[in-house]
């Protein structure tokens, strides 16, 4: 019986401590994760409350607390950028501003002279210190290592991911909650969605097959279906026959290239995305790669021509505020007869 006793005692001890443990991890504190399991989950970004105090629960999983409209914001990456500039928002500084990002018309001249601390994938850490920031929304990947010490120095950090639709749509609405601008992000949310309902209405009966090429200076690799094109390519209901190949890393957009799995399956298109120095470069390059390769003459949509390069504007760097552009420029160029030509449509 006295042993009983004791067992229970230490169980009830046991469990006190893990239950204290558990909510140490799980405490709503700047920089705390928000569970113990999320760290390899893809999260979405989330505004907890109604005004002020607002708790943002990242992509990451950490959960920060705001509590008043931040005025000095550093916004450290392009996506997050033209959707807090489309919502009102100001940012102090910056990562340097890719050309081929396309920024909203009405405040591009100000975000091209916003000061900046650097490339994207090496922000100068004593650059944004010195602005003195009291929130930053740093880019998750290139930016994780930077926004993790930022935390750690006691500065309020979300971490956002904005690739896909889903993920457009909640940094929308998050950043209209900061901004006070929900109505705005409403808006705007309703004018991407009618886009996208409005072509998805269109999409023919036919099945339509797809492989996504990724080109950059030193290497060709295949994008998987939790890259933007891979994104639009389901929501056009496109099959991307790279969709059960696995990733390079976990959480990796990208598979290695296999010429003979692409000859097998013998996709209907071919879409290009690319990081180089142009759109144009990028055609070029891919097509001299296609000539210089025998093994590419295997693939009917190399042959008959039916390779579609993808402007990096919408699929290197998500467009964010013109999502409905990526699937209009996907749309148009795989079923014209359907939603009119990309050449009489698409402004370079």
């Amino acid at each position: 019986m006295k042993l009983r006793k004791i067992g229970f005692l230490l169980f009830i001890l046991i469990l006190a401590v893990s239950m204290g443990a558990c909510s140490i991890e799980t405490g709503v504190d700047t920089g705390t994760k928000a569970a113990a399991g999320d760290e390899n989950k893809n999260l979405s970004i989330e505004a907890i409350g109604e005004g002020y105090p607002l708790t943002i629960k990242d992509f990451v999983g950490y959960e920060t607390v705001l509590d008043k409209k931040p005025e000095r914001t550093a916004v450290l990456s392009g996506t997050s950028l033209n959707i807090w500039y489309d919502l009102g928002g100001k940012s102090i500084c910056t990562s340097n501003i890719s050309k081929n990002i396309k920024l909203l018309a009405e405040h591009k001249d100000e975000i091209i002279n916003i000061p900046s601390v650097g490339a994207t994938y090496s922000i100068d850490m004593e650059k944004v210190i010195e602005y003195k920031p009291d929130l930053v929304i740093a880019q998750e990947g290139t930016q994780g290592e930077q926004a993790k010490k930022l935390r750690d120095m006691g500065f309020k950090v979300i971490v956002s991911r904005i690739k896909s639709y889903d993920d457009v749509m909640a940094a929308y609405r998050v950043f209209g909650k900061i901004l006070n601008s929900e109505e705005a992000a409403e808006k705007r949310i309703s004018e991407i969605e009618n886009k996208r309902q409005e072509l998805v209405s269109k999409l023919p009966q036919q099945k339509t097959s797809v492989i996504i090429l990724y080109l950059t200076s030193k290497s060709l690799a295949v994008k998987l279906d939790n890259s933007i094109a891979g994104d639009v390519s389901n929501i056009l209901g496109l099959k991307n026959i790279a969709s059960d190949l696995p990733p390079d890393t976990i959480g990796s957009e990208t598979t290695p290239l296999d010429i003979e799995y692409i000859v097998e399956k013998n996709p209907d298109y071919i879409l290009v995305t690319s990081m180089i120095s142009s759109n144009e470069t990028a055609k070029k390059t891919m097509e001299e790669q296609f000539a210089a390769s025998p093994a590419w003459k295997g693939v009917r949509a190399v042959s008959e021509g039916r390779v579609i390069y993808l402007p990096q504007e919408y699929f290197l760097f998500n467009s964010g505020p013109y999502y409905g552009e990526a699937i209009e420029y996907v749309a148009r160029s795989i079923y014209p007869e359907v939603y009119g030509e990309v050449k009489d449509w698409y402004e370079k």
